[in-house]
């Protein structure tokens, strides 16, 4: 055999080892995209970065904040494009219209998408001034409000539930800020109000409250009944009274699922490892925040995601009993 042929042959016997010359594998550099700092899934980011990193050998998480879904989207196809890996944190409404190619996807779809786990539960605030005029989703006709980073699920939600408030985007006037400027925006005045996530205690509403007096305005709940049926990954929780400084009464708000992406060329026996990893140091990344220990559970690892699991994932959570699928 001449080395010509000896080379095919070693080559073919690579690409039946490796799944083909499309797989993906684990690179010792890998960004994990979450959404901007201020928000809670920033935070369970950098929990999920720490926790991979310490206990995976062969695994070097970056953790990347980025304006939001719409960035995280492009970021990981031409991740995929350039045959590297790449994980993100963002809400399902996001994955799913991503995966169909609607909306702002719209021609693009991301088919080749797949979830790994639900990370959380996020709760969406519209923070505006204690003392100011808004007392409801309809009095933002006329006003300056902060929707979220341009893309983000927080503000295509925003668009959502104010128009089932019966409030259009040409109502008022839309600020596509990240939470860090819509707490600016609300303190300094340039902003009637504005949307800020996360999970219970919320860092950015935190923040606003404690040195700005502060309120949250509550959903409706006819308006919330609108908008469940045709987007089922949305909940609704109350945020009791005493929860934040000023907040004297029990308040109604909306939220959405939260989870863990990648796309399907990434090494099935990586996602795999990665989720088990993940589940069996939980108790580290239980560590990160409060919300953690209640959102992090074998009931729901596969809560509100819309779109196919990543094959390696699948296969860890058969085993461990958290597939309802």
């Amino acid at each position: 055999m001449n080395w010509e042929k000896l080379l095919l042959t070693v080559i073919a016997s690579l690409c039946l080892t490796f799944g083909g010359a499309c797989t993906i594998k684990a690179a010792e550099l890998a960004p994990l995209y979450t959404p901007p700092s201020g928000g809670t899934v920033y935070i369970l980011g950098a929990g999920v970065s720490a926790v991979t990193n310490k206990y995976i050998p062969d695994a070097n998480f970056v953790h990347e904040a980025a304006t939001g879904t719409m960035e995280m989207v492009r970021r990981m196809m031409q991740r995929e494009a350039g045959k590297k890996p790449a994980f993100a944190l963002f809400g399902t409404p996001d994955g799913f219209r991503a995966y169909k190619g609607l909306g702002e996807y719209a021609g693009k779809p991301f088919s080749t998408l797949r979830a790994i786990c639900f990370i959380n539960g996020s709760d969406q605030y519209f923070a505006v001034p204690a003392k100011g005029p808004i007392k409801s989703f309809a009095d933002a006709k006329g006003k300056r409000i902060g929707i979220g980073g341009p893309g983000s699920t927080v503000a295509n939600s925003a668009l959502l539930f104010f128009e089932a408030h019966g409030v259009t985007k040409n109502d008022f006037k839309p600020y596509y800020y990240v939470f860090k400027e819509v707490v600016e925006g609300i303190q300094n005045g340039s902003l009637d109000g504005g949307f800020l996530g996360g999970a219970y205690p919320m860092p950015s509403y935190m923040e606003l409250s404690q040195l700005t007096p502060a309120r949250v305005v509550p959903v409706d709940e006819q308006a919330f009944n609108k908008v469940l049926p045709e987007h089922p990954y949305y909940y609704k929780r109350v945020i009791k009274a005493k929860s934040y400084k000023g907040m004297d009464q029990d308040t109604p708000v909306y939220g959405f699922a939260t989870s863990i992406f990648t796309f399907a060329d990434v090494s099935d026996d990586f996602v795999y490892r990665f989720l088990r990893n993940l589940w069996e140091h939980r108790q580290d990344y239980y560590a990160i925040h409060a919300s953690t220990p209640g959102d992090f559970t074998l009931e729901n690892m596969t809560k509100g995601t819309p779109i196919p699991f990543h094959p390696g994932a699948e296969k860890y959570l058969k085993e461990i009993g958290a597939w309802k699928k």
